[in-house]
């Protein structure tokens, strides 16, 4: 039966951990056309539409204990024979009057076409606020009826104990445990957790846990060990995940992609106070070093070379240094991270000094990450550059990536509001193929011509006097700002002229839910970092429609487009009204180093002709060619990065520790 082949193995996962072969891909590639072309044409997805209100209507006036012999019956066929098109329409409906007698909320039309799709293993792409959490209810819980156990990975712990808290009731009816594990919970609290049919996490949370299972296991991976060590009571004690049987990623553009270059590692206490003197030297040397003279920046500043110049400076300043400082080629490579540490990364914008620790702040997210470190020491390098304790550097014991870690689920599928510009990446990595779902109601968006100026002080005078012409009008205004120091630098601006607004970032994190809420009333101004581009819902105060709706106004564009859609995704959701409008600058982060000589060519003539129609579009093209160039750079390292794992795994299989 279904049920008993999926929980036939301890730990069902999938074991293809190498790259396949290129015919293989190939395949595997023409066989997922194929499959969305047969299960996903727009034909039959309003077919099934059909039969689940068909079947709907059946159930409808029922007595609840019918009702319920119903949900036991599908329940029973699901189990046996598994996700089959006939019995699909049947849970779906289920699901559907479920959830309208729990929550008092209906699955749309378009939200049935989702979580189909979901159920098949395809990835959604649904427009930003269209109720993908509703819709993901709808996969996970016919998946979980079936006997498989579900995991919806979301991108942080708020919105997964918001999400779980609030289909609760839903899945508690369809007589479902649901769960969800947040990043500071206890071993005894995640292993009780994951039993249960359907838990919210965050993908990182997931990841660490299956690492911890693998230290655990050791070599035991084999289903005959795993079999005995169940019956010994050592797999009760040690392991925390059930396997890897059926992930809904939210946000799969965030997770996936954006989160795909940073590896997730586990690690002890290591290091020495030789090491802490190495780190305070590389500082020392690295600051005595002038750029362009000694040293200078490559493309988009993402690296950095030492010239001739610095490399005599170099070998005088170490001329009487003792151990590692001896050796040319460490020296280098020690000061070049120091360098990397004091110029490249920048505080309130790739981290905060919060309590004497320096924490990082996601680049995607705009959050802090406590429990996140750098490696190969610019953790410490950054510490001796601020001033605070350093912390131990850390030796490695188990490591993976997202892209890695994720294509070992026996059944992947996904949701976000921007995910058509990474489709092809998607399909490549994960063999995932997207499908597009119309909006329930048409969009009433409205986009206001943007402006680009050619330094930052007029951008933000035309910033100040956007959000003054919302305030007269009573319009909500959502200031969308690239880091945590130009968030601050708009508040403090807003404060001379007295406007009163709300702040919203890393530093003020707990407050979060409150502003939030707060943001789409009348008159109300909210800065955000990208905090609040990814699931946050901002509902409309009573008679803020009628004055146009949340207006979403974007100072800096990001390293993709997508976290800018995001953003304006926060307005005009669910077919209400709002709009949005860009005022960017050529000092710009993204921009202030890209093509300098083109830079100042378009600021003078933006100085000359600010209100020129050719300048302006100039102007806009040099900006996003900046921002696809950043685009293009980011999806090459992912690919190197897959490609090197891939390598180092084959190289290191006959051991069979593959973490």
């Amino acid at each position: 039966m279904y049920a008993l082949q999926t929980r036939s193995v301890q730990y069902p996962q999938r074991t293809d951990w190498h790259e396949d072969p290129w015919l293989v891909r190939v395949w595997d590639r023409c066989a997922s056309l194929l499959q969305r072309w047969i299960h996903m044409r727009e034909s039959r997805q309003i077919a099934f539409v059909r039969a689940v209100a068909l079947q709907e209507a059946r159930l409808q006036g029922l007595a609840p204990d019918i009702i319920q012999q119903a949900l036991s019956d599908v329940r029973l066929r699901l189990r046996r024979e598994g996700l089959q098109q006939v019995h699909l329409a049947q849970a779906f409906a289920l699901v559907r009057v479920a959830s309208q007698l729990t929550l008092g909320l209906r699955h749309h039309d378009v939200q049935i076409r989702g979580g189909y799709a979901l159920v098949q293993g395809f990835l959604i792409e649904m427009n930003t606020g269209e109720g993908k959490t509703l819709t993901a209810t709808l996969a996970a819980a016919v998946a979980a009826l079936s006997g498989r156990q579900v995991q919806v990975v979301t991108v942080n712990d708020y919105l997964a104990q918001r999400d779980a808290t609030e289909m609760r009731p839903l899945y508690q009816w369809l007589g479902l445990r649901t769960a969800w594990v947040l990043e500071d919970a206890s071993p005894a609290e995640r292993r009780q957790a994951y039993q249960a049919d359907i838990v919210y996490c965050t993908g990182k949370t997931l990841t660490f846990d299956y690492l911890k299972d693998r230290i655990a296991l050791e070599d035991r991976v084999s289903p005959l060990k795993m079999l005995l060590d169940m019956y010994t009571g050592r797999w009760q004690q040690q392991v925390l995940l059930p396997g890897l049987q059926f992930a809904i990623v939210d946000e799969v553009d965030s997770i996936l992609i954006d989160e795909a270059r940073t590896p997730l590692i586990i690690s002890s206490q290591g290091g020495s106070a030789e090491e802490d003197v190495f780190y305070s030297q590389s500082i020392g040397y690295a600051r005595q070093l002038q750029q362009p003279i000694h040293f200078q920046f490559g493309e988009n500043r993402q690296q950095i070379d030492l010239t001739l110049a610095g490399r005599q400076l170099l070998d005088r300043l170490a001329e009487n240094a003792e151990g590692l400082w001896c050796n040319r080629f460490r020296r280098e490579e020690a000061v070049l991270q120091a360098l990397s540490a004091l110029h490249r990364f920048q505080c309130d914008i790739h981290y905060i000094v919060r309590d004497d620790k320096v924490l990082i702040v996601d680049e995607h997210t705009g959050r802090v990450m406590p429990d996140r470190s750098w490696e190969k020491g610019m953790q410490q390098l950054i510490e001796v550059k601020e001033g605070v304790t350093l912390t131990p550097p850390r030796v490695t014991l188990a490591k993976i990536s997202f892209q890695l870690f994720f294509r070992r689920f026996l059944l992947l599928s996904g949701m976000s509001g921007t995910c058509k510009e990474i489709a092809g990446e998607i399909s490549r990595v994960y063999n995932l193929r997207m499908v597009r779902i119309p909006p329930h109601r048409p969009s009433r968006r409205l986009q206001y011509p943007g402006k680009t100026y050619a330094d930052a002080e007029q951008k933000w005078q035309a910033v100040e006097a956007c959000i003054l012409a919302c305030q007269q009008r009573g319009q909500p205004v959502l200031v969308g700002t690239r880091s945590i120091l130009t968030a601050d630098i708009v508040s403090k601006r807003l404060q001379k002229l007295g406007i009163e607004h709300q702040l919203l970032h890393a530093r003020q994190d707990e407050t979060e839910a409150e502003v939030i809420a707060q943001a789409g009333q009348r008159g109300r101004v909210t800065i955000a970092t990208n905090m609040a581009g990814r699931g946050t819902d901002i509902k409309l105060e009573p008679g803020v429609a009628e004055l146009g709706g949340l207006h979403v106004l974007i100072t800096e564009l990001h390293d993709n487009q997508r976290i800018d859609r995001q953003l304006i995704g926060r307005c005009a959701r669910q077919g209400e009204p709002g709009s949005w409008q860009e005022i960017l600058s050529l000092e710009d982060e993204l921009v202030v180093n890209w093509l300098p000589g083109l830079n100042r060519l378009l600021r003078i003539l933006l100085r000359t002709l600010p209100d020129n129609t050719c300048v302006q579009f100039l102007a806009r093209s040099y900006y996003r060619s900046a921002q696809w160039m950043l685009e293009r750079l980011h999806r090459r390292i992912r690919a190197k990065l897959l490609k090197a794992e891939f390598n180092l795994r084959r190289s290191l299989s006959f051991t069979g520790k593959m973490e």
